[in-house]
């Protein structure tokens, strides 16, 4: 891989808000949505559940990965930074069940 190349995925999840406890839960109306990483995204992926900011400050929970071959990363929006925040198991199971 040259130097101005970087690896790249795409990420499907859905939009959440947090209620008032603290949790994360799907936004109304929320849809499966495709994100991928940017050249400038900030942190790391680490497990499905994890919560992404995207670059219109929305909060994403990933639900899938997939791999984005170079060439095609411009078809996706980028993600601006993940988070340390992941949603909870009961909930992250919800999701699944409705992407699948």
């Amino acid at each position: 891989m040259s130097k101005s190349k970087y690896d790249t995925q795409k990420f499907f999840g859905i939009v959440v808000k947090q209620d008032a406890s603290g949790q994360y839960l799907p936004d109304a109306n929320a849809k499966v949505n495709v994100w991928r990483t940017g050249k400038h995204t900030k942190g790391t992926f680490s497990k499905i559940g994890q919560v992404f900011l995207t670059e219109n400050n929305r909060f994403v929970a990933v639900l899938h990965t997939a791999d984005l071959p170079f060439n095609q990363r411009h078809d996706f929006v980028p993600l601006q930074r993940w988070t340390h925040e992941v949603v909870a198991e009961k909930y992250l199971m919800h999701f699944l069940s409705e992407f699948q």
